[in-house]
């Protein structure tokens, strides 16, 4: 007789899921968005699912011939990943349990700092605990049969589910990140200290990934802010640059000043809270098929041209209720999970290809252009200068937006968090890494900084 595990996988299974695995009771001791708990009061198990990303868009994003298949294939993907994690979910509630979806991004538990994205519970812990994969050098988990490239889902029940074997806590950084580190070189600000890790304790076991110099390195570049690299040899799909950081890397232990300069160039942007709501609705919420799912091709069947992909994802952003973007390509990062493959050979691949793929920088016409040389790219960006309307900026520096969907405070989240800390921190202590303990912001450090002070760089 099939028992429910297999049941629950095979379902998951035959609608496209790539990876399924379960974690049920004994598997949520970690950090507090660890806890099923928040998400369905009672729950006993999880469910967690990777579906992975499509390697043609990939290779288009990465190597800057086109950024409209990834941004497409992102916003049907996630879509997909969030309606098969609401059947799964119908499907378990009937075999008589509660279930419910966790949707597959962008639900955060509200901060006083809005920018700390904590999640109300975290689908790569998850998907730790459930056996899917482990901590790569960038934090993403990384699957053996996909790498980091992959969406994640997962679904809280509390049926009494039986869990999957875990891979061992430093399967990913022993056997591939300490030879590769191309996430690392593949990030524009070089937000990883060299050769550190830091540590997260999960089930009593100590999980290794790259030390964070500042989490605001990783955000200016996601919020297009900062395209080109440390060494200036290529871009991402940003469309700004920050004068102050061309040159030179900011410190990263000066984190009042990082704050500052990217609430400044935040609002130069003029639309970053519309661009950040296509990410927040297109993946916290489920839209009706025909609206985005079903209106996206996939990647051999999406149209020729640019203008024709723009429409597309236009009309997509329209159908949820988002208007007046300058620009419909959101996606400008996100390398650190992109270029990670299922193998070295094809993470070098993706790596060649972002590092010859050049610059791209707005051209005459508002369009991305792309150059071979960064005296073409400067020269593009001083006479195309990326401008918004006075209203436009006004609007993003307010605030309203990030106040609105984060600002807030959370009793039990912080309380979880402060428990957990001082048990990372005993724990790291006791197995000779002490001071290594991954530490998340607190209530006392959240406005300026965002995230705990390291120590000084030796």
């Amino acid at each position: 007789m099939q028992s429910i595990e297999d049941k629950i996988k095979q379902f998951a299974k035959k609608a496209g899921i790539g990876l399924a695995g379960i974690a049920g009771q004994g598997r949520f001791d970690g950090p507090p968005s660890l806890d099923p708990a928040c998400i369905l009061k009672g729950a006993r198990a999880i469910v967690s699912m990777a579906l992975p990303m499509n390697a043609p868009a990939i290779y288009d994003f990465l190597s800057k011939r086109s950024h409209g298949p990834h941004n497409l294939e992102q916003l049907k993907s996630c879509q997909r990943m969030h309606r098969i994690s609401r059947e799964l979910a119908g499907y378990i509630k009937g075999l008589g349990y509660r279930a419910v979806a966790v949707p597959p991004n962008n639900t955060y538990r509200r901060s006083p700092d809005i920018f700390s994205t904590r999640p109300s519970f975290s689908h790569r812990f998850g998907a730790v605990a459930a056996g899917l994969g482990t901590f790569g050098l960038s934090g993403n988990i990384v699957t053996r049969p996909y790498g980091a490239a992959v969406y994640l889902g997962t679904v809280v029940t509390d049926a009494p589910l039986k869990s999957d074997p875990v891979m061992p806590a430093r399967d990913t950084m022993d056997k591939r990140c300490r030879t590769c580190r191309l996430c690392d070189k593949a990030c524009t600000l070089r937000m990883f200290r060299d050769d550190e890790e830091e540590y997260l304790l999960i089930n009593g076991e100590l999980h290794a990934r790259g030390k964070r110099d500042n989490l605001d390195l990783c955000n200016m570049p996601c919020f297009g802010l900062h395209g080109i690299s440390s060494d200036k040899k290529w871009t991402n799909w940003g469309r700004h640059w920050i004068r102050e950081y061309t040159d030179r890397r900011p410190d990263p232990e000066n984190r009042v000043a990082i704050r500052r300069m990217m609430m400044r160039e935040g609002p130069a942007s003029g639309d970053g809270g519309p661009r950040y709501d296509v990410i927040r609705r297109g993946n916290s919420l489920l839209w009706p098929r025909p609206d985005v799912e079903d209106l996206i091709p996939d990647y051999e069947n999406l149209p020729g041209s640019e203008e024709e992909m723009g429409r597309l994802l236009v009309k997509a952003h329209e159908n949820m209720g988002v208007t007046g973007l300058k620009d419909p390509y959101v996606l400008t990062c996100g390398q650190c999970a992109l270029v990670c493959g299922p193998d070295f050979a094809e993470t070098k691949k993706r790596y060649d290809l972002l590092m010859a793929g050049g610059y791209v920088v707005p051209g005459p016409d508002g369009r991305m252009a792309h150059v071979n040389t960064y005296e073409e790219a400067r020269e593009l960006k001083s006479l195309y200068r990326v401008t918004f309307s006075r209203r436009g900026r006004l609007k993003d520096s307010g605030g309203a937006f990030w106040l609105k969907n984060y600002f807030g405070f959370e009793l039990k989240g912080e309380w979880q968090n402060f428990i957990y800390q001082r048990k990372n921190k005993k724990a790291c202590a006791a197995a000779g890494l002490a001071g290594k303990e991954a530490r998340a912001p607190t209530l006392f450090l959240v406005i300026f900084g965002g995230q705990p002070g390291r120590p000084a760089r030796k």
